[in-house]
């Protein structure tokens, strides 16, 4: 089984963005980093025409073939990050996504194709939003939660931030004071970040196996009492990578 496969068998996944899908596709129609084409064969049903970018030679030449076998379907080995989109854009599936989009190219490819997109030009997805949690775990450093692990204890509710509408330019870094209510008390020593993807206005998909798993980042430690307001001030590039991300926490007396 590869990275592919595993994306594709995750059926919450696929499941949600074939319901945007078809939803949303018509006319000219663009899937940005392809991968295995799964998403971009959806599309040709209800698409005039679609064009499959994906940049990964280790991918690419398995599913040039696979989606040589579609009329309306041209596959595209070039970085998104930097194509020169030369049809009207009428739709644009883009799944580069990761937890606040800092460790994939989400954003730096929607910046490039909202450069040549139209004002009514439909993007899946529409946006994504944040949410950041006080907890304490034994982590050494910034970590994904999968499979239940690492473990941790809750400390707060989760707290939303970090909306981000994916049909406009996004400024890559990102920086936000966030106030937190403690709810439990006990050693804050981490924080989890999760993450929500907006298909469609009906549509919107929490974590799945293989799409966005919450991010645990350690914070300095500090005793935190029931009631008490804890800020974090949070800074990442978004398609930076994980090294990018700054915390601080503070507390309001």
């Amino acid at each position: 089984m590869t990275y592919y496969d595993d994306l594709d068998n995750d059926e919450k996944r696929v499941t949600a963005f074939f319901k945007a899908i078809e939803k949303k596709v018509h006319g000219i129609c663009y899937d940005l980093g392809t991968g295995s084409g799964i998403l971009a064969k959806k599309a040709s049903k209800y698409a005039d025409y679609v064009y499959a970018i994906e940049q990964n030679p280790l991918i690419a030449d398995k599913t040039r073939k696979n989606l040589d076998k579609y009329d309306n379907i041209k596959f595209i080995q070039a970085d998104a990050t930097e194509y020169q989109f030369m049809e009207n854009i009428d739709v644009v599936i883009c799944e580069m996504l990761d937890t606040a989009l800092i460790d994939e190219e989400q954003i730096p490819v929607i910046n490039n194709v909202i450069k040549y997109a139209a004002d009514n030009t439909e993007f899946i997805p529409m946006a994504v939003y944040s949410t950041i949690e006080l907890i304490n775990s034994k982590i050494m450093g910034i970590c994904y939660y999968e499979d239940e692990h690492p473990k941790y204890t809750s400390l707060s509710d989760e707290v939303k931030y970090g909306m981000i509408k994916l049909n406009q330019y996004n400024k890559p870094e990102y920086e936000e004071d966030i106030q937190i209510k403690v709810k439990n008390g006990g050693l804050l020593n981490a924080i989890k970040i999760t993450t929500y993807t907006i298909l469609t206005d009906e549509v919107i998909l929490e974590p799945t196996p293989m799409l966005n798993p919450p991010l645990l980042i350690p914070v300095e430690q500090l005793n935190v009492d029931e009631g008490e307001t804890i800020t974090i001030n949070l800074k990442y590039t978004m398609g930076g990578g994980l090294n990018t991300i700054q915390t601080t926490r503070r507390y309001n007396k």
